[in-house]
């Protein structure tokens, strides 16, 4: 008995010990949550694009609030004025993005892999470019 519950404090203490790292224990809901960008494709146009890791300076957070606000934390390498306040979500996977300044339009991204902890977002661009991004507290 003894035995068993000494690996359940180890147990105990090492899932704690995980969650303070950052390990993907953190689960959104649908959209809802927020989402670290993790690897980024940019395609010069010629389908040549490829997965890359993103860095620390060009990571971003970005955060989908169930009351349809939309926020984002930006990278230090990128620009540190927020450029959208909402998004509304439209059929076939696709989310309507909504700018701060109302006079600009708003953009179409489109979202697969969606789970509790993964997601991967196409920001409407012509040529190929998308996010891939996991769940964070």
């Amino acid at each position: 008995m003894k035995k068993i519950n000494i690996f359940l404090i180890l147990l105990s203490l090492c899932a704690f010990k995980c969650r303070d790292e950052g390990s993907p224990l953190t689960e959104n809901h649908g959209l809802v949550g927020k989402w670290k960008l993790i690897e980024y494709l940019a395609d010069p146009g010629d389908g040549s694009g490829k997965w890359q890791p993103a860095t620390d300076d060009y990571s971003h957070i970005i955060e989908f609030h169930a009351d349809g606000q939309f926020t984002e934390i930006k990278g230090k390498a990128q620009s540190s004025i927020p450029l959208y306040k909402g998004y509304k979500l439209k059929g076939d996977n696709q989310i309507e993005i909504l700018p701060i300044d109302e006079s600009k339009a708003s953009h179409t991204w489109s979202y697969s892999d969606l789970s509790s902890t993964k997601l991967t977002l196409s920001y409407g661009c012509f040529e190929a470019c998308s996010g891939r991004y996991v769940a964070v507290e």
